[in-house]
């Protein structure tokens, strides 16, 4: 009897795992990567999955070269990923959005208090029509790299006005060194960082979102003056005699070798930082360029590498939201992200402290939530500009560096081609949500 009991209580056990199995969903996510690569979704997937057993999240790489031409065809037909991972610049959100492929997010952005953590430009270039369709993924980060050692050996310290700045400069200059910051304007990309971040500084983040969604113009007083102000930095050698001579590669081997003191970049130079200093690496931290005029406060810059949306085909909305949520907002999840090399949106205090993260990293984090209640401004405005005017924009400010174009026909040139996107209908629609 004891026999045909266990038997029985066997029975019932294997019929339990076989039902819950059967309940189960499977929910494919797709993320850009290599097959085979890791990826710090698949680890986080695998956790949230062992605690949630009526759902199963499978993660799926594919190469963007094969990843971008198929996403929208097995959207189209129902049979594509329920989550995953797309870009947000114009058009690519706007293919999506409006054939009625993503879902709505609204509900969930204020459910989970998604809308006290995503900074309000992020919500600005993931929103339209009043509703958000995606959650911002993988920020990256700009502010003034730095070499340490040759700083203490002259005395000098990281600038808080910028009269300390102009005058580390000439102090930098007289030293010998004919190129205090190195741009790598060779390849014009580079350059653009500057602007965004100058555009920032000098419009505030109200006024970039005002030319970028309502009626604002990229020729007004305040981008006048911050193209006025880059071209004048130019002209006085602060980028070296040539600015345009070298490229970004070898600027930044110069830069990690100690040949040149500063340059602007951005928090993906870092891993790339470690591997050329080597031991040598402790000898770099990175500031803030201080206010460029009096009435000017320090706006951190962030810019998102893509963004998550859910497809609205899928009949596991609620769970896929509850997996986002669990993915980017909950803190160990966002611990996970940073010791992997990917940074969530929003604050960050809470987590740095119990991060691995390398010195570089953890000071460019500590810097933006400094100053974050400033309000954030874009890393790369060329990612968010139709691509007639990211040309016309690498192009003119070269030319601007070079001194063959004068600021204002430089804005003048801007606006003309914005305005002409404009009415083509290829700009980004205007973000932001209904109250």
């Amino acid at each position: 009897m004891k026999s045909k009991g266990l038997a029985l209580s066997l029975f019932a056990a294997g019929l339990l795992t076989a039902t819950m199995a059967a309940a189960q969903t499977e929910i494919q996510v797709w993320v850009v990567g290599e097959p085979g690569e890791t990826v710090v979704y698949e680890e986080l997937a695998a956790k949230y999955n062992a605690e949630h057993s009526e759902t199963k999240f499978v993660i799926t790489k594919n190469s963007s070269d094969i990843f971008n031409p198929a996403l929208i065809p097995s959207l189209s037909s129902g049979e594509g990923p329920e989550l995953f991972v797309y870009g947000t610049g114009p058009g690519q959100p706007a293919a999506i959005v409006d054939g009625g492929l993503v879902a709505d997010l609204t509900g969930y952005y204020r459910r989970y208090g998604w809308d006290k953590i995503i900074p309000q430009s992020v919500v600005d270039v993931t929103s339209s029509g009043g509703k958000l369709w995606a959650v911002g993924n993988e920020v990256e980060t700009t502010a003034m790299f730095y070499n340490k050692a040759i700083f203490d050996k002259l005395g000098l310290k990281a600038p808080s006005t910028r009269t300390d700045f102009d005058a580390l400069i000439k102090a930098l200059k007289l030293a010998g060194y004919d190129t205090p910051i190195g741009l790598g304007g060779a390849d014009k990309w580079p350059i653009s960082h500057w602007q965004s971040m100058m555009y920032g500084r000098y419009a505030s983040p109200a006024g970039l979102q005002k030319v970028m969604f309502g009626g604002g113009a990229w020729n007004s007083e305040e981008f006048l003056a911050a193209a006025t102000r880059l071209q004048a930095m130019a002209a006085a050698g602060d980028f070296g005699p040539n600015p345009v001579a070298d490229g970004y590669a070898e600027i930044m081997e110069k830069f990690w070798a100690g040949k040149i003191p500063m340059t602007f970049t951005g928090s993906f130079a870092i891993s790339n930082g470690i591997a050329a200093a080597g031991d040598r690496i402790g000898e770099f931290d990175v500031f803030q360029l201080p206010p460029f005029e009096t009435a000017q406060q320090i706006n951190p810059t962030e810019g998102i590498g893509s963004a998550w949306y859910i497809s609205a085909a899928s009949t596991h909305k609620d769970e896929i939201a509850a997996f986002l949520n669990y993915l980017l907002f909950t803190p160990e999840s966002r611990v996970t992200l940073l010791n992997a090399g990917t940074t969530p949106v929003g604050p960050l205090s809470n987590e740095l402290p119990k991060a691995k993260l390398p010195h570089l990293s953890q000071a460019l984090a500590a810097l933006n939530d400094h100053d974050r209640g400033n309000g954030t401004i874009y890393a790369y405005l060329d990612t968010f500009t139709p691509s007639d005017l990211t040309t016309l924009t690498y192009d003119g400010l070269q030319a601007l560096m070079l001194g063959q174009t004068t600021p204002k026909q430089f804005v003048d040139e801007l606006e003309t081609a914005w305005q002409s996107d404009k009415a083509e209908g290829k700009i980004l629609k205007p973000g932001g949500l209904k109250p």
